[in-house]
């Protein structure tokens, strides 16, 4: 059984035979990222990439106002990979959102690895076309969107179906107000403010650890509206 201790247990390295992992794992620095820690911070020159063995991080992007959440990284991903391209700056700092640990692997035999070792390679490809995908959603939705219709679009990517009920969807430990406001550029008083409005008009109902959409397509059909309108 492969241990998060070991590089095998990444997918990025599924396909490697053992013996090579044994070897990039001693050469990578193993970090125990405790809840709420720093792994690096934004505009660092370090060249490390750092693959997430187990818990979940996240990129800040700080701002003169405030700062904003740039993605949510869960076991099995990776970041760091630009700066070990190009060696610039990093881009955003990254926080352990819980318990965490987070292989380091120096730049030098990133780059090795990833010429000699397709499935790496594929990955880094397939995340950074993710991230391009994701950047340009977020910055067509600032364009056409105003704050409300932000919000409503935020709440159904954060909501999976409901399996008792296909009109509504879930929303499971969702982020509180301040977290969700750097989610989409906006304020925490605002975000408060639509999600009070939603809820009088019944598009939404908050329990105990999980916000309800009661309608997910009527709330999707309303964002669509918005931006056709826009």
């Amino acid at each position: 059984m492969m241990v998060p201790n070991s590089l095998a247990a990444h997918p990025c390295f599924k396909a490697l035979d053992p013996e090579s992992c044994r070897v990039l794992d001693r050469h990578c620095v193993w970090l125990k990222t405790p809840a709420g820690s720093w792994v690096v911070g934004q505009s660092a020159n370090d060249r490390d990439v750092y693959f997430i063995m187990t818990g979940r991080l996240r990129g800040v992007l700080h701002g003169v106002r405030q700062d904003l959440t740039f993605n949510n990284m869960e076991a099995g991903s990776f970041f760091g990979e630009m700066s070990a391209f190009d060696g610039a700056p990093r881009a955003v700092s990254v926080f352990a959102v819980n318990d965490s640990l987070v292989a380091r692997m120096p730049c030098t035999v990133f780059l090795e690895t990833l010429f000699s070792h397709r499935p790496l390679c594929e990955a880094v490809v397939a995340a950074l076309i993710a991230r391009v995908r994701e950047l340009s959603r977020r910055v067509g939705e600032l364009g056409a969107l105003d704050v409300r219709s932000r919000v409503h679009a935020e709440l159904l990517r954060l909501a999976r179906p409901d399996r008792e009920n296909p009109k509504r969807a879930i929303i499971l430990a969702p982020p509180n107000q301040s977290e969700l406001a750097s989610r989409i550029n906006t304020r925490r008083e605002t975000v408060s403010r639509e999600i009070n409005a939603m809820e009088r008009e019944g598009l939404i109902e908050r329990r105990r650890g999980a916000i309800v959409i009661t309608d997910a397509l009527r709330l999707s059909a309303r964002i669509e509206s918005t931006a056709i309108n826009a």
